[in-house]
């Protein structure tokens, strides 16, 4: 199976370009400070400068992300398309190896999008040692690109570290009162997920070479040749003649281990609410793009297809720990009367919920996964730099001291009202793709985990208008918000560039889902491969044409 579910190599290198952008304007612009220090005694280029450079270096990386990836994407491709593979360490299997899927397509035009978002919103909220900034903010960016674009596993691993130091200096560095406390939690943590993923990781690595005789870590093989790759491998379920630390059970309980850290999962989330509450506003939208995005897609593309049987084996446990933070989260919101810490706490409902589909391990629970991991990343963003709008100006974020600020601020309230209800799944809305193909999917596995979940997606949605009426609706009854200013024209394009996708999947989904779906399958059809057990679902051998579905594949209107 080697090379199989891999499109052409292409001329142009269009997604190393997009990687490499943002990392490569960070470290111009690093350069040509320090120079100027060591050959003209200046105190470097001024931050205004780094800001102007780094948000058009980001822009430029939005651009190559929207024409040259997406306006050549073939939405009835099967595999990987725009495969770029060179040598690096050839002997020892690792090699620059990138291409990119329906499943990566739109987690990676997210990242492109919200990343100079978050330069733009933090104009006038990083004053202090805005360099250093627009450095994190930049390889940060490299670093998710990278990591959601790896097709060899030890990059994968490089990358996703790469997006992780940076957001722990953002928290560290630019945070509030508490930020030490933050960063050190949300290090110690990572940290801990991340050696044990990298043990895990060896260990695959050198049962690779024991069944192929080559060393490997590309995820799929070189395309026309018979180079094996990490999906040809298969991984010892429990039982057999082999050491237990090196069957599916552990490696997984490994992989997983890291990566539901990084979702956060339930009970691994105690670092996010501190992190987020006491993160910049930028350091808030960041932390939820990178942890979920690394986390959930690692989560996705590697422990599930690597150790599928463990994985079946494990799904009643993780529906559980999947419904009880929809749950938990929910009811949490609700009680909160810091808005950061209370959108924190909905950010654990969805993320929750997102990773209830892909444990479903089947056709629309993958499906609603993907597009509720990208609507999260879009609604939680616009709550987040909602939240540092109302800290901007009123300098508090309690709810009690906040209340009818549609009157003084009503484009804000609108914004903030739409965005709510995108949170909270309402009809038309990007949530109420994700959250109806997830629910379908979940039924069909375990009804009485779909009945959990959508107990709890009441539950969020309450949470979440009750906050909208306490903040925007009612009496202005303090006397410092009647004279707060409404949104500016930066600001307002800043929510036109997040609310117009959060539409346009609510309104016409077809073009996202039949660009997600041949991936959808393709992943299916590894993880039915590799199981030595029955699968949850049997996807035989059925082209996305063959299969039954209510998701068209074709022009037509979708779901």
């Amino acid at each position: 199976m080697g090379g199989a579910g891999m499109g052409p190599y292409v001329e142009g290198h269009v997604l190393s370009w997009l990687i490499f952008i943002p990392g490569g304007t960070a470290l111009f612009l690093l350069a040509v400070s320090v120079a100027l220090r060591i050959f003209f005694g200046a105190s470097g280029l001024p931050g205004v400068v780094w800001r102007a450079i780094g948000l058009g270096g980001s822009g430029l990386a939005l651009l190559v992300a929207g024409v040259g990836v997406l306006g050549q994407f073939d939405p009835e491709g099967i595999g990987h398309q725009m495969v770029e593979r060179a040598p690096w360490l050839p002997g020892y299997g690792i090699h620059y190896f990138v291409g990119v899927d329906g499943i990566s397509l739109f987690l990676v035009l997210l990242t492109a999008l919200v990343v100079p978002l978050v330069l733009l919103a933090s104009w006038n909220q990083v004053e202090r040692d805005l360099a250093s900034f627009v450095l994190f903010v930049l390889l940060l960016e490299t670093g998710l690109l990278g990591a959601l674009l790896s097709l060899n596993l030890l990059q994968f691993y490089a990358f996703a570290e790469l997006s992780f130091v940076p957001l722990w200096l953002i928290v560290g560095v630019f945070g509030g009162a508490g930020r030490i406390r933050a960063s050190t939690r949300l290090i110690l943590y990572s940290a801990a997920g991340s050696v044990v993923s990298l043990v895990a990781l060896l260990i695959v690595y050198q049962l690779g070479f024991e069944q192929t005789g080559v060393w490997t870590l590309d995820w799929i093989g070189q395309a026309s040749s018979g180079t094996p790759g990490l999906i040809d491998v298969r991984i010892p379920i429990a039982g057999e003649d082999v050491a237990v630390w090196r069957t599916q059970p552990w490696l997984f309980a490994a992989f997983a281990l890291s990566f539901a850290i990084r979702i956060p999962m339930l009970p691994l989330h105690t670092w996010m609410p501190e992190a987020h509450v006491e993160a910049p506003t930028a350091g808030s939208v960041l932390l939820s793009l990178v942890m979920l995005e690394v986390g959930a897609y690692g989560m996705m593309r590697f422990a599930l297809t690597l150790f599928p049987n463990a994985a079946a084996d494990a799904v009643p446990l993780l529906f559980a720990l999947a419904v009880l933070g929809i749950l938990h989260g929910a009811l949490v919101a609700m009680v909160q009367r810091d808005l950061k810490r209370l959108v924190a706490y909905a950010c654990l409902a969805q993320l929750s919920l997102a990773m209830l589909g892909v444990f479903s391990l089947s056709l629309h629970g993958l499906i609603g996964g993907v597009v509720q991991l990208v609507s999260f990343g879009l609604t939680s963003s616009a709550l987040f730099l909602l939240v540092g709008v109302i800290e901007e100006r009123r300098k508090t974020r309690d709810v009690s001291e906040l209340g009818g600020l549609a009157k003084p601020m009503p484009v804000f309230a609108a914004i903030l009202g739409v965005t709510v209800m995108a949170s909270a799944g309402l009809p038309v809305l990007s949530g109420f793709v994700g959250q109806l193909l997830i629910l379908l999917g979940s039924f069909a596995v375990d009804a009485r985990a779909a009945l959990g979940a959508g107990v709890g997606l009441v539950l969020l949605a309450a949470a979440l208008l009750w906050m909208f009426q306490r903040v925007a609706l009612g009496p202005v009854e303090k006397a410092e918000n009647r004279g707060l200013i409404d949104l500016d024209w930066r600001e307002r394009s800043i929510f036109l560039a997040l609310l117009v996708p959060i539409l346009w999947i609510g309104v016409h989904p077809n073009p996202v889902l039949r660009r997600i779906e041949p991936s959808v399958l393709e992943l299916m059809k590894q993880i039915d491969e590799r199981r030595d057990l029955a699968p949850i679902l049997t996807l035989h051998d059925a082209e996305p044409s063959d299969l039954a579905s209510p998701i068209e594949t074709s022009d037509g209107d979708g779901v």
